[in-house]
């Protein structure tokens, strides 16, 4: 992850970039543009949340639900890096298949 840019910002990003590879933004008015960014950001976290979820081993649940509750994003981020083997591979690979629902890959 980049030093200057928090995960927010990466996300929308990454957002911005698929709607305009995938063309949703063409023709859309400003307000329309803004919502559609607003609801696949949100596509996106709920996937990224899930995937996280899915793969944190059953009994760390109590200690991430903590971390979770603390709002600490650095300490959020360093425990799925500890608990989750191959965690970038993991949220990459959802990365990927969020982008591949919306742009065909030939």
């Amino acid at each position: 992850m980049s030093q200057n840019k928090s995960v927010n910002e990466m996300n929308e990003e990454f957002i911005n970039k698929l709607i305009e590879e995938a063309g949703m933004g063409v023709g859309l008015e400003a307000d329309v543009l803004s919502q559609l960014k607003s609801d696949m950001l949100e596509r996106l976290e709920d996937r990224i949340k899930a995937v996280i979820l899915a793969n944190i081993p059953e009994y760390k649940l109590g200690e991430f639900e903590k971390l979770i509750d603390s709002g600490n994003a650095k300490e959020i981020q360093d425990f799925c890096i500890l608990t989750i083997p191959n965690f970038t591979e993991v949220i990459a690979g959802e990365f990927l298949n969020f982008r591949s629902r919306y742009i065909n890959i030939a």
